[in-house]
């Protein structure tokens, strides 16, 4: 139970689906995650560990509100991981040409969503486009220090299908490209092309 807790509630947190400063109240999330407060307690104690809520001055647990340095700390710690990951993967071809695959199979899956405009299909297939990144640099400590800064790169307040299609149409070329480089094992490349991918997404995420 509480594996089925924190894995759920990470899920709901990194997709952004629970308002910032709102308090995770125990009755309430038990029965909605149908688990006991025992495995709630616990999940929480996981999601305050990787910064993903945090505990009230005097109660119970909180979604943090993240200021504009807070979202800039998280585009950089999230450039620097994913380069680093980057260029593991490129020092072995074979590798970096199979990872190019599974990286150009989730730009099919996170295109398939965007174009039915379903809004929460769409970010995860976003976030799995990273994760896969991450794990194909096989390391261990860098995925780890990687579950601490999580941030979709699609963001629910673009409201207008025409701003919809453009930045999704947008994230997908990039995701594209940075896989292209990844499968010719170019890393400066595809870390070029990374680091303006993440570069344009902060921008929009700090003045949206």
């Amino acid at each position: 139970m509480r594996e089925t807790a924190y894995r759920t509630l990470r899920r709901l947190l990194v997709l952004q689906k629970i308002p910032e400063g709102e308090r995770l109240r125990e009755p309430q999330w038990a029965e909605r995650l149908g688990v006991n407060r025992t495995a709630l307690r616990e999940a929480f104690a996981r999601l305050e560990a990787e910064g993903l809520i945090e505990h009230g001055e005097r109660t119970g647990y909180f979604v943090p509100v993240l200021k504009r340095e807070d979202i800039s700390e998280i585009f950089f710690v999230r450039t620097v991981l994913e380069c680093a990951a980057i260029e593991l993967i490129c020092t072995a071809p074979k590798h970096a040409l199979t990872a190019s695959k599974s990286l150009h199979g989730l730009c099919d899956e996170f295109e398939h969503f965007a174009g039915s405009h379903y809004s929460l299909g769409t970010s995860e297939a976003d976030r799995r486009f990273h994760e896969c990144l991450m794990n194909a640099g096989r390391n261990k400590r860098l995925e780890m220090l990687y579950n601490r800064a999580p941030l979709p790169l699609i963001h629910s307040k673009i409201v207008s299908d025409r701003q919809w299609t453009d930045q999704t149409n947008l994230v997908a070329a990039e995701h594209r490209g940075i896989a292209d480089a990844i499968g010719h094992a170019d890393a400066k490349l595809a870390k070029r092309r990374l680091k303006a991918h993440l570069g344009a997404r902060h921008v929009l995420a700090i003045t949206a």
